[in-house]
């Protein structure tokens, strides 16, 4: 820290408000704990029913989350919702009244960082005895209590739940008909408990603590009244669902805090205040009258993900180098430059990413997956099987990446891009993660997994890129070369590796921009000239998000290493599935929406050693286009005509049309096949109708290019 500049400082500057937007978090544990409430007689095995297996909440380990303010204030927050988003639960009788009930019931929180051995029994180091003694000891700290020491409530609280809970009742001054929710907090500590208890070992000789521990719970939970709720951090959290096949029947239902979206991170801004005797909103203090708190909400949650612990880290950063210029922001480009400083998301990320950077190989080997299931949006369930002995919700846990909640049991891999920095600049990172880092890093993706277009042009994008970076010769190299003059004067491979950007759509000159229309974020003609010209000096990659939008699906540049040529490539994807296939209008829309505006805007004013180059990528060519092709692929050079006399291309200009054949080279027909499967099955595939074979062979057809 020493050796960086005072303004990227973490210093807790402000007030911070943690818990914002967790009205979606409080109506899932009230349901799980009403679960609970309604199936004890299964639980105790008083019915024949076998099919009911507990649900134990358990917030995520992530550092930062909320998890500790949420526990502490659960039950403050049930009173808050009781009457708006709690409403709907208490729509029957019998809820409504568990609901009531909650709502006076008592919190007993306890911290699992004083969870040692007592041994009162001597040669026993006793985990059971153990938390039921932290039990007792923080009921008493709660209520500031004298209490007993372990041998002396050994004698008088023996291990078993009919003597722990009236004890922890009378203790806590509640009557016995009375709810009583416990709140384990720090579950992380059993990581570093493996030589203070008795641990059982499975048939290998392993051992799972927090399969110990939850089989105490849930022997717990037996008693009436009585409920859990367990949260923490963890460095390695290996729980395999094992217990839900043992004497215990539990199953461990995960409930991870969500991230808090733009207006959450508005209202965090705006209750958050500064630590001064005037207590000033921090948002005050960051943006001038030019720069508005949607727009640093909106930088924020770009840069965070909106992880609240990473939010708070940040906005003290900022503060801490606003504070000691004395000046706000001005504008929104200002803000951003500051949190993609190197430096910037490397303090504020450090609390976070040390994990990830000393995984072991089993689990380095599955970060492209990842990061692909990140990039793609591709969600996963808690039981979606990596390997036949890991969870995909294990092997992110593990990694310290957060989880973005879509519904009770599905997810998806969220990798703020504070992170992203940190960890491109691990050596053990590979070119493939490396160039899915860039992308992720570029800008935010909203819709990437809307269909299977465009999921097929993001493959395409990363096939391309990674072939004509090889220094390999292969045959889409070589086909270019024999179809395309400029291309062969070209000389490649390209010399280094671009991140994918995503570009949004383009919109003409008649249309407008709407602050509130905030879904089309699209780029003016202005801003797309801009686009333009800086392709021809940068090594990038744009996908636009509109498929009506005035550029193709890809666009990067290529800087030959011996000549002074530059050639801006886009290329076209037409993977819309058509029985049909695409006809000449299609190609033609194409090649007017980006060879004539680049030859207008650039190419027209540019040197001679500027060219621009459109590559056509089509699932299937239409029966009059294979026809004039003769199932060739094709290039038309300079002053060709295309579709009879409809379009001329442009000086300096070529249109490549790759035939059905070619086009395997970017993508085969099985990864073809799958994403149809895939989407035919959901819109929105989650990683079990995606596949693990797919998405296995999809990483594999970029290893080969590595």
């Amino acid at each position: 820290m020493a050796s960086l500049d005072d303004k990227w400082k973490a210093v807790d500057n402000f007030e911070s408000v943690v818990v914002v937007d967790r009205e979606r978090d409080v109506v899932r544990v009230t349901k799980e704990l009403y679960d609970l409430h309604s199936n004890r007689e299964q639980l105790r095995g008083v019915t024949s029913s076998c099919n009911y297996r507990l649900t134990i909440p358990f917030a995520p380990h992530h550092f930062g989350s909320g998890k500790t303010t949420f526990a502490r204030t659960y039950l403050e927050l049930v009173q808050r919702f009781g009457e708006t988003f709690l409403s709907k639960f208490a729509s029957d009788p019998l809820s409504r009244t568990f609901l009531e009930k909650l709502k006076r019931a008592s919190l007993l929180y306890v911290d699992l960082r004083g969870l040692k051995p007592t041994r009162p029994i001597e040669e026993e180091r006793n985990l059971k005895w153990a938390v039921y003694y932290l039990l007792y000891l923080s009921a008493c700290n709660q209520m500031g209590l004298p209490f007993m020491k372990p041998d002396e409530a050994y004698r008088h609280i023996p291990p078993y739940p009919s003597f722990l809970i009236p004890e922890l009742r009378k203790t806590l001054g509640i009557p016995s008909d009375q709810y009583l929710l416990v709140a384990f907090d720090e579950i992380g500590v059993l990581d570093e408990s493996l030589d203070d208890f008795h641990f059982k070992r499975t048939h290998d000789g392993r051992v799972r603590p927090y399969n110990d521990f939850f089989g105490i719970i849930s022997q717990l939970c037996k008693e009436p009244d009585l409920f859990f709720i367990v949260v923490g951090k963890s460095k390695g959290l290996s729980i395999k669902n094992d217990v839900a096949f043992g004497l215990s029947r539990v199953i461990l239902h995960f409930i991870p805090l969500s991230p808090l979206d733009a207006s959450s991170i508005v209202e965090f801004l705006e209750r958050s205040l500064l630590k001064t005797p005037t207590q000033v909103p921090v948002c005050n203090v960051l943006c001038s009258s030019s720069f508005s708190v949607n727009e640093l909400a909106d930088s924020l949650l770009e840069c965070t993900g909106g992880v609240p612990g990473l939010l708070t880290r940040a906005v003290n950063m900022l503060l801490n180098y606003i504070v000691a210029r004395n000046q706000p922001f001005i504008s929104k480009e200002e803000c951003l430059t500051c949190m993609n400083d190197y430096d910037f998301r490397r303090i504020c990320a450090e609390p976070f990413v040390e994990r990830i950077l000393n995984l072991d190989e089993d689990r380095k080997s599955v970060f492209d997956i990842l990061l692909m299931m990140a990039l793609y949006r591709i969600p996963f369930k808690v039981d979606d099987i990596l390997t036949s002995e890991s969870f995909l919700y294990d092997a992110v846990t593990e990694m310290g990446l957060y989880r973005y909640p879509i519904d009770q049991n599905t997810f998806q891999v969220l990798i703020p891009k504070a992170f992203v920095a940190i960890f491109k600049n691990d050596s053990s990172i590979s070119s493939l993660e490396k160039i899915l880092l860039g992308s992720l890093d570029v800008e935010p993706v909203d819709c990437f997994f809307y269909s299977k277009c465009r999921v097929f042009e993001g493959i395409v994008a990363l096939r391309l890129v990674l072939m004509l970076s090889s220094k390999n010769r292969n045959e889409l190299r070589e086909l270019l070369c024999q179809l395309s003059p400029i291309w062969k004067q070209m000389k490649l491979p390209v010399s280094t590796i671009s991140p994918i950007h995503y570009m949004k759509s383009v919109v003409s000159s008649r249309e407008t921009r709407s602050e509130s229309n905030k879904s089309r974020r699209t780029f003016a003609n202005a801003e797309w000239n801009k686009i333009i010209r800086e392709t021809l000096y940068l090594e990038t990659i744009y996908i636009p998000l509109d498929a009506t939008s005035y550029s193709p699906d890809i666009i990067f540049k290529l800087q030959s290493p011996v000549e002074p040529k530059v050639l801006t490539v886009g290329v076209a994807c037409k993977g819309r599935w058509r029985s049909e296939g695409i006809g000449w209008s299609d190609i033609i829309d194409e090649a007017k929406k980006f060879l004539d505006p680049v030859y207008d805007q650039v190419l027209s004013s540019a040197m001679d050693y500027h060219h621009c180059m459109l590559i056509v990528v089509s699932t299937k060519l239409s029966l009059n286009v294979s026809n004039e092709l003769g199932n060739q692929s094709r290039c038309y050079s300079s002053g060709m005509f295309i579709g009879g006399d409809s379009f001329k291309v442009p000086d300096n200009c070529e249109l490549v049309i790759l035939c059905e054949r070619d086009m395997e080279m970017l993508i085969d027909d099985e990864i073809l096949n799958g994403l149809e499967r895939a989407f035919h099955v959901s819109h929105n595939p989650t990683f079990w109708d995606f596949g693990l074979d797919l998405l296995d062979r999809i990483r594999n057809s970029f290893l080969s290019w590595q």
